[in-house]
């Protein structure tokens, strides 16, 4: 395992800051989480930058989305890798929507920047389109990336060899792995004294549904409650949980219409049709789950590190917990991630690779974690106090680290082609509102998402 250089006055400076910050209300439970060696964690090292004389001069361009939030933390990495590199100058190029299908218009016409932005999602099918440049061999002359110490589940999404993810080359490196929690408001739960779910153990489906039926609270009997128990919920985790399979482990048949996966489907369908604890389509019409969250109308709603940043200015109390799953495993939920790959037509591949080194590394990694952004690709930094920030919301931050642990990629990784996901997303609204078991809307889908599944890999069933 490769060791990163470290730089004692980096950490004198960076340990001196944080304690600053985080000094006043110093949290001992998140600190007790810690399980990093303090002399070998990532936290200590930091890359040795090289000097302006090692720098070629270029001009490149980097792709990115998000939030205004997000913006700012992306920038601010870009400050900072300017500033070690000043003879590399580095446009941003920020696509706030519609990204994928822009992005696929510029790879197409040749106008892609040189280093791109892309979901663990899209990935496959870009590399497959010769987008990518293959980073392998300087992946491993890195010595600004202890592959040892990241997370393997993050790393493997970002190798293809043109049949399989996680085998072959790396062509990107992940800027980050979002797993995904529960997040609760602690003046909901105070005012109608429900205790806090548990930071250590998932509940399941039966207490998390007691739970929130004593958090949705109808106080006029108008049948538009006041507050609803949770968000819409994100189903992937729900069929894992119970035993359940989105696909078969061959990929070529479509197998949610099988029990397993079906009583997750039909648990999730109850809740917002049957318990009336999840608000329908139609109540979210005004305000989205997320707006109705900050407003005070949700007691819980899932999500993934990224909205840290936003839920800090938030007026009321707030932490976050382990999705609730069939049988109170962690697999509740799962594992998102966004990665960095060069442009194949760049015309300065050793340039932009430095840049998605920088996101991918020690560098990089350190200022989103600090900026409460992201959880770092280093699992010895994702144990100590650079990551749990103790002192600031969340107050349990090492529920993230145990999800990430645990969750998996969504469906959107499994094969190159996703018209068989589209088909499917494309009718669970009609699921959602219908009057259909969970077994027989899918058996019914099945036949349209298996023929969608054969047309767009049909490489998988030679």
């Amino acid at each position: 395992m490769k060791k990163l250089a470290i730089i004692l006055t980096a950490l004198i400076a960076f340990t001196t800051a944080l304690t600053a910050c985080g000094s006043s209300n110093s949290n001992s439970n998140n600190a007790s989480n810690s399980s990093a060696p303090a002399s070998s964690s990532a936290v200590e090292s930091a890359s040795t930058s090289p000097t302006q004389a090692e720098d070629e001069k270029a001009d490149i361009t980097v792709s990115t989305w998000g939030s205004p939030d997000e913006r700012k933390v992306f920038e601010s990495v870009l400050e900072e890798f300017r500033k070690a590199h000043p003879s590399i100058k580095v446009k941003m190029l920020h696509i706030p929507s519609d990204y994928a299908t822009k992005m696929n218009t510029m790879i197409a016409g040749g106008t892609a920047p040189d280093v791109i932005f892309t979901s663990d999602g899209d990935f496959p099918r870009w590399v497959k389109q010769g987008a990518f440049l293959d980073i392998n061999d300087r992946v491993e002359a890195s010595a600004d990336l202890d592959l040892g110490d990241m997370w393997e589940s993050g790393l493997k999404r970002y190798k293809f060899d043109g049949q399989k993810l996680g085998e072959g080359h790396f062509y990107a490196l992940p800027k980050d792995i979002g797993p995904t929690v529960m997040y609760y408001n602690k003046a909901i739960f105070d005012k109608y004294n429900v205790p806090y779910p548990s930071a250590d153990a998932p509940m399941n489906w039966d207490q998390a549904l007691e739970m929130w039926q004593k958090l949705t609270v109808d106080e006029n009997n108008d049948g538009k409650p006041e507050t609803y128990g949770s968000g819409p919920i994100w189903w992937e985790g729900y069929v894992w949980s119970n035993g359940g399979k989105i696909l078969s482990d061959d990929r070529k048949e479509f197998t949610m219409n099988q029990p397993e996966a079906a009583a997750g489907m039909q648990f999730i369908y109850d809740l917002t049709n049957v318990h009336k604890v999840v608000p329908d389509a139609r109540s979210l019409q005004s305000m989205n789950d997320g707006q109705m969250f900050e407003a005070g109308k949700l007691a819980t709603i899932t999500g993934g590190r990224w909205m840290v940043p936003t839920y800090r200015n938030l007026k009321f109390d707030w932490d976050v917990a382990p999705l609730p799953s069939a049988n109170g495993s962690w697999e509740s939920g799962w594992s998102g991630s966004v990665g960095l790959a060069v442009n194949a037509k760049t015309k300065y591949p050793d340039a932009s690779f430095k840049l998605v080194e920088w996101f991918a590394g020690v560098n990089g990694q350190k200022k989103m974690t600090d900026l409460g952004f992201s959880i770092p690709n280093f699992k010895s930094m994702s144990g100590t106090d650079v990551f749990l920030q103790p002192g600031q919301k969340p107050e349990h931050a090492e529920v993230f680290i145990k999800a990430a642990e645990a969750e998996p990629a969504g469906g959107w990784t499994y094969l190159p082609n996703s018209k068989w996901l589209d088909v499917l997303n494309q009718n669970l609204g009609k699921y959602w509102t219908g009057k259909d078991t969970a077994v027989d809307f899918f058996t019914k889908l099945k036949p349209e998402v298996d023929k969608a599944l054969k047309e767009g890999n049909p490489d998988l069933f030679k």
